[in-house]
Order: structure tokens, then sequence, then C-alpha cells
């Protein structure tokens, strides 16, 4: 009885050590024949989470043969896209991102006549005092008169 006991544990363990060699799927691959939505190769049965990397999607499954279905977020020509606060802004097109952004590539700032000027500096332009207050560049010159009295 001894004997059968060993040889049945080794038979059990040896079953349970080739399956754990196999790798754990959430779903196994399906053969070609038997898929009925395609990804990357790879076939999902219906109802099966399929990946997606488009940052305006999620939630995609198998929906039907041959139909991956995502939950849309958002369309790129639906992005509102908000002006920063600087004059030099520039697009980024960022491929993790639905939508493209505007970025200060020199930090806040604002412009007088050609000269960009950072947020919260003054600087002399045409010989005026400009600064730089939010986006807004307020310039001022100093003008210096004569008075002349007249005398009793």
């Amino acid at each position: 009885m001894s004997s059968l006991t060993a040889a049945l544990c080794v038979v059990v363990l040896s079953a349970c050590a080739a399956l754990a060699e196999r790798p754990s799927r959430q779903f196994e691959e399906l053969k070609p024949e038997q898929a009925v939505c395609m990804q990357d190769g790879v076939s999902y049965p219906i109802g099966a989470s399929v990946p997606d990397d488009d940052p305006c999607t999620f939630g995609c499954f198998c929906g039907s043969p041959g139909n991956i279905i995502c939950a849309v977020v958002k369309s790129p020509r639906s992005c509102a896209i908000m002006r920063p606060p600087c004059v030099d802004a520039v697009y980024v097109n960022d491929p993790t991102q639905c939508c493209p952004y505007m970025t200060c590539p020199n930090g806040p700032n604002c412009q007088a006549g050609d000269q960009i000027i950072p947020a919260g500096q003054t600087v002399e332009v045409d010989g005026a005092e400009c600064r730089c207050d939010g986006m807004l560049s307020v310039c001022s010159i100093s003008v210096s008169h004569e008075v002349h009295l007249p005398q009793n």
C-alpha cells in the first residue's frame, strides 16, 4: 500500500509541476479557426476584454465575431485646447494622451513690441519701461515737464 501511495504522489506532483510551468493568461489563445475577435495576432472569445493602447478609448471587449467594441472617451476633434500663459506656446502631440496640448517652452511670458518679457520682469522697450503681468505687458514712459509760473 505504501508503494502505491508513493507512486500516486509522484504522479500528482509531476502533473502539478507541469501545470506550474505553463504561463498563466487571462484568456488562452484560441486557434485562428476558433477565433471570434483578433487583435495584434491574439484571438479573443465573445465577451473577453481586449487590450487597447488608444488613449481616447477604454473598456474594449470582443462583442461579436470580428467586432471589438470600445467606449470612446474623447475624440481629438472634441478637445478643448487651453492657451497657456505665454506668447510663444507650442503644440505637443503626446501619443499617450488623447488630446494634444500647448505648453510654454520658456515659461510664462508676454510681449511688448518685438521683445518677449518673462512674467514678473521689467525691461526697457523702445525707451519705455515694460513689465509683464500675467499675459499683459504694461509699458510706461517717464516724461518730465517744465512748468513756468506767471510772475506778478
